[in-house]
């Protein structure tokens, strides 16, 4: 009896001197793995109070977060767009405003049609130029008229009167003596009034085709103005978009609820 006595006081006095580096093994942290499982509020909690020190239900919530989807024409998530830096870009150079937000197709657009412009009215410009150079020449072949240095008045008068004599006296019937030729320089006498119909019809289309260039500029003032104006609508839908995509995520969470042995799962979805 006295041998087992002492055989049961051995066992107590060696599991108590190895009680604490059992519970000092229990004690240690394993590191839960990178970026899925995080701690519950109760584990926490106890861990805190002092009350647990077991690790396990600290890691046994279960956390996915399904990442936005993006476009490859859109920016990182987060990053908006600024509509004042959208319109003035476009205003400038019509098109890069949409290309500032990713936009290539609609900037495609928009600058090929800027392009488009530019040629007709250079193209309108040199046309006019042509047509202007060789009636002056030609008026200047049939009538005698010196071209160079004139006002564009002149070249309407030696397209419809025959002679300088035959104007001037239409306008002093007129009594617009303002407007009476008294220089030589202002002499001209055409040889066929057929030379001098077909003047006045080759100013008449140098002047056309300038007045064209001048609705082409007002084309392109419209293009870049349009272009503006889709850059801050298309800012707008590129912020909203984003938005849209900061905000849709699902999470899943599964908590183990520590020691009741139960486990509870939680799925949420945000649009």
């Amino acid at each position: 009896m006295v041998k087992l006595m002492r055989l049961n006081t051995t066992f107590f006095l060696v599991l108590l001197l190895l009680f604490p580096g059992v519970v000092g093994y229990s004690q240690k942290r394993i590191p839960p793995p990178e970026g899925y499982f995080f701690p519950t509020p109760l584990s926490v909690e106890q861990a805190r109070l002092g009350k647990s020190r077991i690790t396990w239900p600290l890691y046994s919530s279960l956390s996915f977060q399904q990442p936005a989807k993006h476009d490859n024409n859109q920016a990182t998530e987060g990053m908006s767009k600024q509509k004042g830096k959208a319109f003035i870009r476009s205003l400038l150079l019509p098109g890069a405003g949409e290309k500032y937000l990713g936009k290539k197709s609609i900037a495609k657009a928009f600058l090929i049609t800027e392009i488009t412009l530019w040629a007709g009215y250079f193209a309108f410009q040199k046309y006019g130029d042509w047509i202007r150079d060789d009636a002056y020449a030609f008026a200047a072949t049939h009538s005698g008229a010196l071209t160079e240095g004139k006002p564009s008045q002149f070249f309407v008068d030696i397209g419809n009167y025959s002679d300088t004599n035959t104007y001037n006296d239409a306008k002093q019937r007129m009594r617009q003596f303002d407007k009476v030729y008294n220089s030589e320089e202002y002499f001209w006498q055409w040889d066929e009034d057929l030379h001098r119909r077909q003047f006045e019809n080759m100013r008449i289309a140098s002047d056309r085709a300038i007045n064209r260039s001048v609705f082409v500029l007002g084309g392109i003032f419209a293009n870049h103005l349009l272009s503006a104006v889709d850059a801050v609508w298309q800012t707008h839908r590129y912020n909203k978009k984003m938005d849209q995509h900061k905000a849709k995520s699902i999470s899943v969470n599964i908590q183990s609820n520590y020691p009741s042995c139960g486990m509870s799962l939680h799925i949420q979805k945000l649009f």
